[in-house]
């Protein structure tokens, strides 16, 4: 293995890749579950802080008399206390950052040439190692964004909230799988990008942009965000968002390994799915803002066995993909 690592470039700059971003979530989660509440206990004094200097300064105060209703709506922007404020002002500013991120993607995708040389050269550099033997792995990580799959995962997790007595949270789910894929396919229709030449997988649609990615980010991570919800540990809560991180991230390199898609086509994906995993929590909290949620839900011990009989059922029909439903084409 040793010989196969120092032999392959392109092998030894990806392993040590995986590495390096593994290394990288282990010393952010310890900093955020170290420090993490002491900066969000902060934070919180300071907005406050900040409320009542907004209701007091003269300027403020003489906008509050003159138009009192454009007053209340500034105000009412900064409120930590309820969704209608703050959580609901920083959603709508992820959002349309995020959008405008993909806007600018695209733009680059279309127009600049840098952008596709580095595709192109990314996507060569993979091609070296077609014959790998880690191909195999990323074939089995790619399988866990593709539709049986996830359709899979929906499934059970639907199954989950409805027992649970939570079927609020399948709109939710809904929101970020369906308008996602809705998403990613209208964009495919309208830009119409090839795949790279080199693809070691038989892949039907259009490149840009990638749908796995697009699907891992939504699915993957609006589950995560419903097990931080229903968690009330906070070490447990980072662990879990850094764990689903890196399975989007090892999503995402293995379209790029197995020549699916560029690398810009990967970022785009990421990006809609962020944007309507960010959707779906917002929604999410709007509902819960009006008592339709109950997040203290306890769990039965078969409700948390079918969780993990659900878990093993996916890795299992994840492998049982990998290895009898996809043909590749290096085979």
């Amino acid at each position: 293995m040793l010989s196969l690592i120092q032999d392959n470039q392109q092998l030894s700059f990806l392993i040590g890749l995986i590495v390096f971003v593994m290394i990288f979530l282990w010393m952010l989660q310890h900093s955020v579950i170290e420090y993490g509440n002491r900066v969000r206990t902060q934070l919180l004094d300071y907005g406050r802080a900040l409320e009542r200097r907004f209701g007091i300064k003269q300027r403020l105060a003489q906008l509050k008399i003159s138009y009192p209703k454009l007053y209340h709506f500034f105000w009412q922007r900064l409120h930590i206390e309820h969704f209608y404020g703050l959580p609901l002002t920083a959603l709508v500013l992820v959002m349309g950052y995020v959008l405008s991120l993909f806007v600018g993607l695209v733009e680059d995708v279309v127009t600049s040439e840098s952008i596709v040389a580095m595709d192109h050269f990314v996507s060569q550099q993979m091609s070296v190692m077609s014959d790998s033997g880690v191909i195999d792995f990323f074939i089995l990580i790619t399988s866990l964004a593709s539709t049986p799959i996830t359709a899979l995962v929906m499934v059970l997790t639907t199954l989950l909230c409805w027992l649970v007595g939570q079927r609020y949270l399948i709109i939710g789910l809904l929101i970020a799988t369906l308008g996602s894929t809705g998403f990613t396919f209208l964009s495919k229709m309208l830009f119409q990008r090839e795949r790279p030449i080199d693809i070691l997988l038989h892949e039907a649609t259009y490149s840009f942009p990638s749908g796995h990615a697009t699907i891992c980010v939504a699915l993957y991570g609006f589950i995560a965000y419903l097990s931080i919800r229903f968690s009330t540990d906070f070490m447990r809560q980072i662990r879990i968002g850094a764990v689903t991180i890196f399975l989007c991230l090892l999503i995402g390199l293995s379209r790029i390994v197995l020549n699916e898609h560029y690398l810009s086509d990967v970022m785009g994906g990421y990006l809609v799915g962020t944007l309507w995993l960010t959707v779906a929590i917002s929604v999410m909290e709007w509902i819960s803002a009006k008592n339709k949620i109950n997040w203290a839900v306890a769990w039965s011990q078969p409700q948390r066995h079918l969780l993990w009989f659900g878990a093993a059922c996916v890795l299992i029909g994840a492998v049982i993909y990998a290895n009898l439903s996809q043909f590749p084409l290096l085979y």
